[in-house]
């Protein structure tokens, strides 16, 4: 089974994920990104930190190899202001 990391960079930092995980396939990975991306904002949230602050996670295979590029923020609340916004789904660069 690939072994897939997930560096997590902001604005200032890159953390580099040294242990990685072992997935089927790279689908499973853009999943678990996107669930390490939800976890990261609601931390954010949690802790009053800014959500609309982009962020991204870069999935790389044991070479090194960029394979996935995840940008990620928390946008507002999709009609919490009585409005009627489209929901954009959200886009991963392969």
């Amino acid at each position: 089974m690939p072994r897939y990391y997930f560096h997590y960079r902001t604005d200032d930092e890159l953390i580099r994920d040294t242990d990685g995980s072992e997935l089927p396939d790279l689908t499973a990975a853009e999943n678990n990104a996107a669930a390490l991306a939800k976890a990261i904002v609601e931390q954010a949230a949690s802790t009053g930190g800014d959500t609309r602050l982009p962020r991204s996670i870069e999935i790389t295979d044991a070479a090194g190899e960029e394979l996935l590029y995840l940008v990620f923020w928390a946008g507002p609340k999709v009609g919490s202001d009585g409005e009627d916004i489209p929901v954009v789904p959200p886009t991963t660069v392969h």
